[in-house]
């Protein structure tokens, strides 16, 4: 049998009622127990990283994260990681820029509802995740609801509902059925290299989403606070407001380039993705080196904004770094 760790790092899956809500109790240990069904997949074990809250992860809780599964690589066949519902899309894209040659299964999952609930959607999820942890497919997943995510196209849709995460712009991986998995994507080539992390991150990212009405004057607050990058998040194919002149947004972004600020736009509408080309709002904007997003989620920009402000120094290169699709934006 293959063996498994797996990470704890608290969500709604290990909670249970407090004194103000619910909130993450449970180790590892304690949830696999209410799973009998798994000794029949794998031989598990577990590390408890955290026990918190999603909504309280940071940026550098991927790393740890990360760097826990490089520490361990060699000593397991694939990684599961229990984690909160409201930032995993995060998580799992962060990890899937950050865990370079990765040639193992990481898989996330969580739940809408506690593990020790009656109508829990934990154990099933956690069972799946294990089975996708033993496949023979490699990469970062997130599963839900035995639906197979690529970690750089989940995003979570619903609040409550049990069919929590969707894959943006890029097809379900596989499904579980029972004990089967199926898979709609065939598996990709190994990578040749070794294993290898890429940690070094700038923070300094900040996600703009335009309304009707928005004032130009919050681009220069943003730039002058020392943000190091903006993502606006622009309406339908990623238009910037370019006709009263008074909230006309490009004079702004003009001089948020000319203060070496990069300046990428994400369409606000969740499918389809972004395309400066299409529409004058858009070419104006991408002519002044506003960079698109093409079909990668805000989640996935972020974090890839984030760890290209941390590699890079030149414009050029950032710049360069978040066009660039070998990382899995397209499939």
């Amino acid at each position: 049998m293959k063996k498994i760790c797996l990470f704890t790092t608290g969500g709604t899956i290990a909670s249970a009622e407090g004194d103000t809500g619910l909130i993450p109790q449970l180790d590892g240990a304690s949830m696999l127990r209410l799973i009998p069904a798994l000794v029949e997949v794998c031989q598990i074990e577990c590390q408890e990283l955290m026990n918190i809250d999603s909504s309280n992860l940071q940026p550098e809780h991927w790393v740890l994260i990360a760097q826990k599964i490089v520490d361990n690589y060699d000593l397991y066949d694939g990684f599961v990681i229990s984690h909160g519902t409201d930032t995993m899309a995060y998580s799992a894209a962060a990890l899937s820029y950050m865990l370079q040659n990765l040639a193992k299964p990481v898989v996330f999952t969580g739940s809408q509802r506690p593990i020790g609930q009656a109508d829990t959607d934990g154990k099933a999820n956690l069972l799946a995740a294990f089975r996708v942890a033993t496949a023979d497919h490699f990469g970062v997943y997130l599963v839900f609801a035995n639906n197979v995510i690529h970690g750089l196209h989940a995003k979570k849709l619903y609040t409550r509902h049990l069919n929590a995460f969707g894959s943006i712009n890029a097809p379900i991986m596989a499904h579980v059925a029972g004990n089967q998995l199926i898979w709609q994507v065939p598996a990709a080539q190994k990578p040749e290299g070794l294993l290898s992390l890429r940690a070094k991150m700038d923070q300094r990212v900040f996600v703009l989403k335009l309304i009707p009405g928005i004032q130009p004057q919050l681009i220069d607050m943003v730039v002058l606070a020392g943000y190091r990058g903006i993502i606006i998040e622009g309406f339908g194919a990623g238009g910037v407001p370019n006709y009263d002149c008074e909230r006309n947004l490009l004079p702004a972004i003009e001089r948020a380039l000319k203060a070496g600020v990069i300046v990428a736009c994400v369409s606000q509408c969740i499918y389809d993705g972004t395309y400066l080309d299409c529409y004058e709002v858009g070419i104006l904007a991408e002519r002044m080196g506003v960079v698109s997003a093409g079909n990668m989620t805000l989640e996935a920009l972020l974090v890839k904004f984030m760890l290209a402000l941390g590699q890079y120094s030149d414009s050029d290169e950032i710049r360069s770094f978040l066009r660039d699709n070998t990382y899995g934006e397209v499939i």
